[in-house]
């Protein structure tokens, strides 16, 4: 299986995007980025492999990004504020402002879609630009 995740705001305050599983659409909050600093930025566009792992932090069952460069433990896991992400992408069944910023809302409900359709499984992920990496470089 494979799924695109389509980014279309990047900005100071974070990085924005969408991905489309079984029928609904997610949303997705990173990051700003920031030259893929760990901890501080969102991971480069490109094609990943992921898969299940344990989310150290929240002891939850969550979904790896692997191989990022120069990066680990990149996951998939439930946020809703930029800030709340060490480079992990949160889903989100929206977006809107939580306490004045940019958020993803209904994290829980996204990642739990995300995690019955390939949390379980070896699957590919693509990361892109829908305005050209020219622009979001």
């Amino acid at each position: 299986m494979s799924l695109t995740l389509e980014r279309f705001c990047y900005s100071p305050l974070g990085v924005f995007g969408s991905m489309m599983v079984e029928g609904a659409m997610l949303w997705t909050v990173e990051r700003p980025r920031l030259g893929n600093a760990p901890w501080i930025s969102c991971i480069p566009s490109g094609v990943y492999e992921c898969g299940p792992r344990k989310y150290f932090r929240g002891g939850y069952d969550a979904i790896e990004i692997k191989h990022v460069p120069d990066r680990s433990h990149i996951l998939f896991h439930k946020a809703n504020l930029p800030e709340q992400l060490g480079g992990c992408i949160a889903p989100a069944s929206r977006l809107g402002c939580l306490r004045g910023q940019w958020a993803g809302l209904g994290s829980g409900a996204a990642f739990e879609l995300l995690m019955e359709a390939v949390g379980r499984d070896e699957w590919t992920l693509e990361i892109r630009s829908s305005l050209g990496e020219e622009v979001a470089q």
